[in-house]
Protein backbone atom coordinates (compact mmCIF):
# COMPACT_ATOMS: atom_id res chain seq x y z
CA UNK A 1 0.00 0.00 0.00
CA UNK A 2 1.31 3.43 -0.93
CA UNK A 3 0.53 6.00 1.74
CA UNK A 4 0.41 8.88 -0.74
CA UNK A 5 -2.87 7.44 -1.99
CA UNK A 6 -4.58 6.35 1.20
CA UNK A 7 -4.37 5.65 4.87
CA UNK A 8 -5.28 2.58 6.88
CA UNK A 9 -7.27 2.43 10.09
CA UNK A 10 -9.57 0.21 12.09
CA UNK A 11 -13.35 0.27 11.96
CA UNK A 12 -16.13 -1.81 13.43
CA UNK A 13 -19.87 -2.04 13.02
CA UNK A 14 -22.37 -1.87 10.22
CA UNK A 15 -22.52 0.81 7.50
CA UNK A 16 -25.33 2.49 9.46
CA UNK A 17 -23.41 2.42 12.74
CA UNK A 18 -19.67 2.50 12.34
CA UNK A 19 -16.99 2.89 14.99
CA UNK A 20 -13.54 4.26 14.24
CA UNK A 21 -10.43 3.63 16.31
CA UNK A 22 -9.48 6.76 18.20
CA UNK A 23 -7.02 7.70 20.90
CA UNK A 24 -6.84 10.56 23.39
CA UNK A 25 -4.05 13.09 22.79
CA UNK A 26 -2.98 16.35 24.38
CA UNK A 27 -4.83 18.23 21.62
CA UNK A 28 -8.04 16.18 21.61
CA UNK A 29 -9.43 12.81 20.59
CA UNK A 30 -7.69 11.64 17.40
CA UNK A 31 -8.48 9.23 14.59
CA UNK A 32 -5.84 6.49 14.35
CA UNK A 33 -4.38 6.26 10.83
CA UNK A 34 -1.58 3.98 9.65
CA UNK A 35 0.59 3.89 6.52
CA UNK A 36 -0.56 0.40 5.64
CA UNK A 37 -2.13 -2.82 6.84
CA UNK A 38 1.19 -4.12 8.23
CA UNK A 39 1.54 -1.07 10.49
CA UNK A 40 -2.10 -1.36 11.58
CA UNK A 41 -1.74 -5.05 12.42
CA UNK A 42 1.56 -4.44 14.26
CA UNK A 43 -0.20 -1.78 16.36
CA UNK A 44 -3.03 -4.21 17.15
CA UNK A 45 -0.56 -6.99 18.05
CA UNK A 46 1.67 -4.73 20.19
CA UNK A 47 -1.09 -2.88 22.06
CA UNK A 48 -4.01 -5.31 22.15
CA UNK A 49 -6.25 -2.44 20.98
CA UNK A 50 -8.90 -2.75 18.24
CA UNK A 51 -9.32 -6.53 18.61
CA UNK A 52 -10.96 -8.51 15.82
CA UNK A 53 -13.07 -10.18 18.53
CA UNK A 54 -14.82 -6.80 19.02
CA UNK A 55 -15.49 -6.50 15.30
CA UNK A 56 -12.58 -4.24 14.38
CA UNK A 57 -11.05 -4.82 10.98
CA UNK A 58 -8.36 -2.94 9.09
CA UNK A 59 -9.87 -0.65 6.45
CA UNK A 60 -8.21 1.23 3.61
CA UNK A 61 -9.38 4.83 3.23
CA UNK A 62 -8.56 7.51 0.67
CA UNK A 63 -8.51 11.22 1.46
CA UNK A 64 -12.28 11.50 1.05
CA UNK A 65 -12.85 8.51 3.33
CA UNK A 66 -10.58 9.87 6.06
CA UNK A 67 -12.24 13.27 5.80
CA UNK A 68 -15.68 11.62 6.08
CA UNK A 69 -14.70 9.62 9.17
CA UNK A 70 -13.31 12.75 10.83
CA UNK A 71 -16.56 14.61 10.14
CA UNK A 72 -18.81 11.67 11.13
CA UNK A 73 -17.16 11.39 14.53
CA UNK A 74 -16.56 15.11 15.10
CA UNK A 75 -12.77 14.68 15.18
CA UNK A 76 -10.21 17.37 14.33
CA UNK A 77 -6.99 15.39 14.92
CA UNK A 78 -5.26 12.48 13.15
CA UNK A 79 -2.74 10.31 15.04
CA UNK A 80 -0.20 8.11 13.28
CA UNK A 81 1.35 5.66 15.78
CA UNK A 82 4.12 4.80 13.31
CA UNK A 83 5.82 8.22 13.13
CA UNK A 84 6.97 9.63 9.81
CA UNK A 85 9.35 12.07 11.45
CA UNK A 86 11.19 9.50 13.57
CA UNK A 87 10.64 11.65 16.67
CA UNK A 88 8.32 10.47 19.45
CA UNK A 89 5.85 7.61 19.45
CA UNK A 90 2.96 9.22 17.56
CA UNK A 91 2.74 11.92 14.90
CA UNK A 92 -0.24 14.25 15.38
CA UNK A 93 -1.83 16.30 12.61
CA UNK A 94 -4.76 18.68 12.50
CA UNK A 95 -7.33 16.85 10.38
CA UNK A 96 -7.49 19.52 7.66
CA UNK A 97 -3.70 19.64 7.40
CA UNK A 98 -3.48 15.86 7.14
CA UNK A 99 -6.01 15.77 4.29
CA UNK A 100 -4.15 18.60 2.54
CA UNK A 101 -0.88 16.67 2.93
CA UNK A 102 -2.47 13.62 1.27
CA UNK A 103 -3.94 15.72 -1.55
CA UNK A 104 -0.64 17.46 -2.25
CA UNK A 105 1.33 14.22 -2.24
CA UNK A 106 -1.06 12.27 -4.51
CA UNK A 107 0.38 11.64 -7.98
CA UNK A 108 -1.29 13.54 -10.82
Amino acid sequence: MVFELCGFGFEAGTPQRRAAATTPTEIGEALLVFRGEEDAEAFRRDTGRCPASEGFKAASLDQEGISGVLAMHGLDVVAMPEPWTGVGDVDLFEGENFIRLLEESAPA
